[in-house]
């Protein structure tokens, strides 16, 4: 019989009539040699095996050669996310960002899927622990809200875990995301909670009897996100211009309140303010006791201001004033909302709201942007009813 070449591997008919095959992978701590062996009836079959084993190996070195954070080829999903967090995340994108998928990670995806080869993940699996979410994802507060999770927030795991996956994509990992064509049930976007015109009133009465009445003056002016009236600093300031610009964000991490800088590039702007805006912001500057380079800084410690105890006081102020509880989100809502109806241009609105284009804001107050399309078409087919009534009528020859 030929000698077979080398690097092919050994076949052998064993004693039982079974065939055997084997090649050598290197050897172990000891020194001793390493094999990957295969069994089947015949020689062909066994042959094929053989090669077929060899082809598998081959390219898992060659994962694991261009993949030097690698030990194994195919990592489960709790060894890639660790790879994916520490490599490819942090100190490359934002630190809240990354804190969220840290939570959503640990919370709901590992718990789950953890344990299972990144070549096991389906689109099937992926779909079902999904799904799951809605009915059974909830850690805390089961008895306040349910055993399920909103819709928002199995999209954001959603995201979170197909941004992963794209990761192992990208780096040869797996052929394809199991993300990409999971479908989640549709959903009906929860109607908008803004506060009305008569309801802002007794809002704003009792912001000043509770001492903040600049604060949510600005706010209800402005449309700011929370974390960046928080993050206001005096030099922001630009009385003569009367302007204020937004460059920056407080953020809450793992407990530690950080400033960042905002959400997107769009967020940093530079806003006009009124008249009385700028008289409120002047007597607040005037009379601040102790000075702080924060326009609104906590009243305990005189530096950041927690976003937490904002939301926690805003809900207080929301009680004794007798007006809806919303978010402070929702402040940002009603400015947008009864801007648009008092007139105001939709890119106007969408710089002010620091959104990355007028066409999100128009999807966003949709349902103001309709109403006006109605008092439009209203006001043109009066104009036109009074044109036509009031001219006269000259009839032609037939």
């Amino acid at each position: 019989m030929a000698r077979r070449t080398k690097g092919e591997g050994t076949l052998r008919k064993r004693k039982d009539g079974r065939w055997e095959g084997w090649f050598n992978i290197g050897k172990d701590e000891n020194g001793k040699t390493k094999r990957k062996s295969v069994t089947a009836k015949t020689k062909s079959e066994c042959q094929e095996k053989l090669n077929k084993a060899k082809e598998e190996y081959l390219k898992e070195q060659s994962v694991l050669s261009s993949h030097t954070y690698l030990t194994d080829s195919d990592p489960t999903l709790n060894e890639w996310y660790e790879i994916w967090i520490n490599t490819f995340c942090k100190n490359v994108i934002k630190d809240y960002t990354v804190n969220g998928y840290e939570q959503r990670f640990k919370t709901n995806i590992l718990p789950a899927l953890g344990d299972m080869k990144l070549s096991e993940l389906s689109t099937v699996n992926c779909q079902q622990f999904l799904v799951g979410l809605f009915s059974d994802g909830r850690q805390r507060g089961r008895e306040k809200h349910g055993n399920g999770l909103a819709y928002y927030s199995v999209k954001g795991i959603e995201r979170t875990l197909s941004s992963c996956l794209q990761k192992a994509v990208d780096e040869d990992l797996i052929p394809k995301n199991p993300i990409s064509k999971v479908k989640l049930p549709n959903c009906t976007k929860p109607e908008m909670k803004t506060l009305k015109k008569e309801e802002l009133t007794a809002f704003l009465e009792e912001t000043k009897r509770s001492g903040c009445y600049e604060f949510y003056y600005l706010e209800l002016t402005t449309g700011m996100r929370l974390g960046e009236i928080c993050a206001l600093e005096w030099n922001d300031l630009s009385l003569e211009n009367k302007t204020i610009t937004v460059n920056k964000a407080v953020q809450k991490i793992k407990g530690e309140i950080k400033i960042n800088t905002p959400k997107t590039k769009s967020s940093i702007r530079t806003i006009r303010l009124c008249d009385e805006c700028i008289r409120l912001l002047s007597e607040l500057k005037a009379n601040q006791i102790p000075k702080s380079k924060y326009i609104f800084p906590s009243s305990v410690t005189g530096e950041i201001r927690d976003t937490s105890a904002v939301t926690r006081r805003l809900h207080r102020i929301q009680d004794r004033a007798g007006v809806p509880k919303i978010r402070f989100h929702d402040l940002r809502h009603s400015f947008a909302t009864l801007s648009l109806e008092q007139g105001m241009d939709i890119k106007t609105v969408s710089h002010m709201l620091g959104h990355t284009d007028a066409g999100f804001t128009m999807n966003t107050y949709m349902h103001v942007t309709d109403n006006m399309q109605q008092s439009v078409a209203d006001t043109m087919g009066t104009l036109l009813d009074s044109s036509v009534k009031d001219s006269k009528i000259v009839k032609f020859p037939a």
